[in-house]
């Protein structure tokens, strides 16, 4: 594995099933036990009813893009070998208006369309780290 020159992502309380789901390749977000409404960024408490009994609870890792940006200068010296590159806001479908943030991958600029289906791909970039993203979902 090469090494990985841009910033790791560091794991909480909250996060760390998404992290950990992630190793696993596997999306995994926070869920009232009690509603059922997802958290996503995680919340200690449920944003639609106020509960604390928040679960780790699989994701299909399917959604469609709701909105996106061109980068095309480098926050960070990591990345400047991948400019121009997207980043998109995707919406999953397990409700609606639950979004996540992600690099959108295997999709060329100029192809990228609001409403197209994404699915999740993860990316190892440390023994101790996985990255979810997203990209253009594959038919079948």
């Amino acid at each position: 594995m090469a090494e990985y020159k841009k910033a790791i992502p560091v794991a909480n309380e909250l996060t760390k099933d998404y992290w950990e789901g992630a190793k696993r390749h596997q999306l995994v977000l926070r869920r009232c036990a009690d509603c059922g409404y997802y958290s996503h960024p995680p919340l200690p408490t449920c944003s639609n009813c106020r509960s604390e009994k928040m679960v780790a609870a699989p994701a299909s890792g399917k959604g469609t893009l709701y909105s996106y940006s061109i980068m095309r200068n480098a926050g960070n010296p990591g990345f400047e070998a991948e400019i121009p590159y997207a980043v998109a806001i995707v919406e999953l479908v397990e409700q609606k208006a639950l979004y996540t943030v992600s690099n959108l991958r295997d999709c060329p600029l100029d192809k990228i369309k609001i409403g197209m289906p994404l699915e999740v791909v993860f990316e190892d970039v440390t023994p101790e780290v996985t990255l979810p993203q997203f990209r253009p979902a594959r038919k079948g």
